[in-house]
């Protein structure tokens, strides 16, 4: 699992928050869900587009929490094969009933061919694994300097809604 906390000088924002509380909370809400969808499109755009129905890019959603002064965002997707995709794997033998799908959709072939070739692929997962496609980190280390300057706002935003 790929996880991040950025940390910066939070002096300043201790204050407000404790000064302003509701203001706070607002202004990080709102730099957290824009730096969150920034870091939603970025990762998608680096997330393989699979043979379907479903997509693993359609499943990868944010969400802000919000409980007392703490404020937080999660990044992430529900499906199972998100973290393999990911991290990739370690060697093991796939079923073949998923890639036979993948094969016909992606590569074209039909009946019997299209079996052939998707028992030769887990074959050759079973020996290599699989490479990470490391889309949340990809789109996260592309973004790093865009998302810490959007949350490094807050403070202003904080003062800016007080004043």
């Amino acid at each position: 699992m790929f996880k991040v906390a950025l940390k910066t000088d939070l002096e300043e924002l201790k204050e407000l928050t404790r000064r302003y509380p509701e203001e706070s909370k607002r202004a990080r809400i709102s730099r957290i869900t824009e730096a969150l969808n920034l870091l939603e499109a970025a990762v998608k755009k680096e997330t393989p587009y699979g043979a379907g129905p479903i997509h693993l890019r359609d499943t990868i959603f944010d969400k802000i929490s919000a409980f007392g002064e703490r404020v937080s965002g999660i990044l992430g997707t529900p499906a199972v094969y998100g973290e393999p995709v990911e991290a990739g794997t370690k060697a093991h033998f796939p079923p073949v009933g998923p890639l036979q799908f993948w094969v016909e959709k992606k590569l074209g072939y039909s009946g019997p061919e299209a079996a052939s070739v998707a028992f030769l692929i887990a074959r050759a997962i079973s020996r290599r694994g699989t490479k990470g496609a490391k889309m949340f980190e990809k789109g996260f280390n592309k973004n790093e300097a865009r998302v810490k300057a959007i949350l490094d706002r807050i403070p202003s935003d904080i003062v800016r809604s007080i004043a």
